[in-house]
Order: C-alpha cells, then sequence, then structure tokens
C-alpha cells in the first residue's frame, strides 16, 4: 500500500472540501528574554543568573548564628524584635509553672535528690552531755574530723581532760545555737 505524496496534491483554495479544515498551530511558548546585565556596573550580589558570576565571599547567607535581617523571632510578629522578657528556647515546658502542671517529682537544678531531714537540737544536746568526750555529738550533726580529734584524744587518756573541756564549751555552745553549732554540717538549721 503505498501512500499519497501531500505535495503532489497541493491545497487549492478552489477545493472546498479541503479548505474547510484549519490549518494546525504551532503552539505558543512564553518566550523569555535575557536580562540586560552589565558585568561593568553590576555589584556582587545583583546578578539574577546565581552566585557563578559574583565576587567570592560577597555574599553572606544567614545560619544559626546569624538570622535573616527580615525574620522575626520565634513566636512574634514579623519584623519585631525579640524582648529581654522573651523566655529563652525550651524554658517553658510541662514541668513549668506557668502551665500548672507538675514536674513529675523531679528535683529543681540545684537541689539535692534526697534531702536528708534536719538534725535534732535536742538530740544534738543530749549526745553532748552524755557523750560529748568522745565527739558523739560532732559525728551526729556531720563534723566528722572534729569527732575524730575528739574521739582520738579522749582514748590517748593524756587529751581525755582537754576533750571532756571542750566537750563541755560544745554543750554550752549547742545550748545557745551559736557558731557553726546552730546548723549542722550542710547548712540545716536544728530543729
Amino acid at each position: 500500500m503505498t501512500m499519497p505524496d501531500p505535495l503532489a496534491n497541493p491545497i487549492k483554495p478552489e477545493d472546498d472540501t479541503q479548505a474547510s479544515i484549519p490549518a494546525p498551530e504551532a503552539p505558543s511558548f512564553p518566550q523569555s528574554s535575557a536580562p540586560d546585565f552589565d558585568e561593568a556596573t553590576a555589584t556582587p550580589g545583583s546578578t539574577t543568573y546565581g552566585t557563578a558570576y559574583d565576587a567570592a565571599g560577597a555574599q553572606s547567607f544567614p545560619g544559626p548564628e546569624q538570622p535573616a535581617a527580615n525574620q522575626a523571632p520565634f513566636g512574634g510578629a514579623p519584623g519585631a524584635q525579640p524582648s529581654p522578657e522573651q523566655p529563652a528556647y525550651g524554658s517553658a515546658g510541662y514541668g513549668d509553672p506557668a502551665y500548672g502542671q507538675p514536674a513529675y517529682g523531679q528535683p529543681a537544678y540545684g537541689q539535692q535528690a534526697y534531702a536528708t531531714p534536719p538534725k535534732q537540737w535536742v538530740l544534738a544536746l543530749v549526745l553532748a552531755f552524755f557523750l560529748g568526750g568522745f565527739g558523739v555529738h560532732n559525728f551526729y550533726l556531720g563534723y566528722t574530723t572534729r569527732g575524730i580529734i575528739q574521739l582520738v584524744l579522749t582514748i590517748t587518756l593524756v587529751g581525755a581532760p582537754i576533750s571532756a573541756i571542750w566537750a563541755l564549751i560544745e554543750f554550752i555552745m549547742i545550748i545557745m545555737r551559736s557558731g557553726s553549732y546552730g546548723y549542722d554540717a550542710s547548712g540545716q538549721p536544728l530543729v
């Protein structure tokens, strides 16, 4: 089977049958023209072609340390500056009292996880009166070096009178809650 040659039978305007069929038009695409660019008067960073024509190191991109000039702070209005009252990122959360939720029993930063109950003033006084020469009241209050020195003095028998006078002075200081004997070794007041 042979195909008819379209050039052999050209379309004539007199022919009604083929004149009614419109000729297909070429598709139209938006034409882009090259932007006017003069390298002699251009400033670095002003090209629309990217960074290939810009001077090396002339551009700076905002990173985590340097926010963009037109970028608003987190949670703020566009163009607003961060205020000194604005909390730091991550400061408010589920354990924050502002939200009214408990912190699941976790201690605050800087607090002891297992706080010891305060020492008894009366017990320290009784220990100083009856066992003061052995330094038991100092061990109870947490002053272990004082307690060891008093214990060693009492055991040597030569230092026993010195240790007894020392214990009597500490007994009076505990009664008056004077100096370091108003507190235990961790700084909690005696109750």
